[in-house]
């Protein structure tokens, strides 16, 4: 599935070619729109870098992590919706400041949720999470908790619900905003023990693409967002 945010940018220079965005759907972030075109948050916020500066995106839709993948080979040029690690520091260069915070959630029915108010009771509990995906630690270490991974948040809901885990994990802003269907609202409740951490959001461009020279402009264009209170104003529509 592509998405082409091509509409004129700012400069009348010839357009080069677009940059090579993956990602997944990660609601509210990035999600299916009635034209089955990917639409969100994330694009909102490319479109308006396109305007501002020019460079234009091709977004393609693929598992999370096979996108970090190719942004560790080349093969993608940038990503949207990315927590910093060590390890992706490695291959991915992120545009500064974040641009959101969410903060990392477990979530389980209601009946067992009010029951785990620590991080050691997740002991024993198989836990449902989204391969390659940044929570907290010492969550992401620990080998000792059953962790079962998925290719996306929509399997990770699909699974709780059928019993197949029993907590899940992932970010406030995402799951809450899916909580909204009428079909899984009351089913699924955050969990009394809330990880104290955040989980902040970035722009990454790998570094082994051949358009880092476009990281200034993107940057800047990122920073006078922010400034401006642009995103918060582009968020307040998915809330």
């Amino acid at each position: 599935m592509l998405l082409w945010l091509c509409c004129a940018g700012a400069w009348a220079e010839p357009a080069a070619e677009p940059l090579r965005v993956v990602t997944d759907y990660w609601p509210p972030f990035r999600m299916e729109g009635r034209d089955g075109r990917i639409e969100g948050l994330d694009i909102d916020l490319l479109e308006e870098l396109q305007r501002r500066t020019g460079v234009h995106f091709e977004v393609r839709r693929q598992p999370w992590a096979r996108a970090l993948e190719d942004m560790r080979r080349g093969q993608a040029d940038l990503m949207t919706g990315l927590a910093r690690t060590a390890e992706r520091e490695q291959y991915i260069d992120y545009l500064q400041p974040a641009y959101h915070a969410c903060a990392p959630r477990l979530y389980g029915s209601p009946q067992r949720a009010a029951s785990i108010r620590d991080y050691a009771q997740l002991a024993g509990l198989r836990i449902g999470y989204v391969l390659q995906s940044a929570y907290f630690e010492p969550f992401d270490s620990d080998s000792a908790l059953t962790k079962i991974g998925v290719k996306n948040e929509e399997q990770l809901l699909q699974m709780q619900l059928r019993g197949r885990i029993e907590v899940l994990i992932g970010t406030d802003c995402q799951v809450d905003f899916q909580l909204r269907d009428p079909q899984l609202a009351g089913q699924l409740v955050k969990l009394a023990y809330q990880p104290p951490q955040q989980t902040l959001l970035f722009i990454g461009l790998s570094r082994a693409s051949p358009r880092l020279a476009e990281r200034e402009r993107l940057s800047a264009a990122l920073q006078a967002l922010l400034r401006e209170g642009w995103l918060e104003r582009a968020a307040q529509r998915y809330r």
